[in-house]
């Protein structure tokens, strides 16, 4: 755990999965965007016939709830494409492994398909940084030099 705690080596795999967090949470950070991507999803359940039940219409209160939710993803986002440390990486990862067990939960309640989309990139970005973490915490007990970022180098 204070390897976790203290290690500096860039997770790269970690930085991967913020940049596919950024793409496709920054438009759920404000009420127009937000409605445009909820409009686009209900449209793909109807148009593909998906099960579940159809999307809902979502109101300015719900509306308040995505927003916030594409807001502070889109921050978490900024914060690991610019320090993808493991200690961060790890957080996100547990992060990723509620909200795959949240859309397993609202498939087993009957939400539309859709969500499919969304669980399976969770779930392989998941595998994906938690191998990246492990990989960098065994470079760092078996002293391979962290890499010194090329900004840093520059400088």
């Amino acid at each position: 755990m204070r390897s976790l705690m203290r290690s500096l080596r860039p997770v790269r795999v970690g930085r991967a999965g913020a940049i596919y967090d950024l793409i496709t949470t920054a438009a759920f950070a404000t009420p127009w965007t937000a409605t445009l991507v909820l409009g686009i999803l209900a449209d793909v359940h109807d148009k593909l016939g998906l099960a579940g039940d159809p999307m809902p219409t979502f109101e300015t209160s719900h509306l308040l709830f995505v927003t916030l939710f594409g807001v502070i993803v889109t921050l978490w986002s900024v914060v690991r494409i610019m320090w993808p440390v493991p200690l961060l990486i790890a957080a996100d990862t547990a992060g990723r492994a509620a909200f795959s067990t949240l859309f397993i939960w609202s498939l087993l309640n009957g939400h539309s398909a859709v969500v499919v989309a969304f669980l399976i990139p969770e779930v392989s970005w998941l595998i994906a940084q938690a191998l990246g973490v492990r990989k960098a915490l065994k470079a760092d007990r078996e002293g391979v030099p962290v890499p010194v970022p090329v900004l840093a180098a520059a400088a």
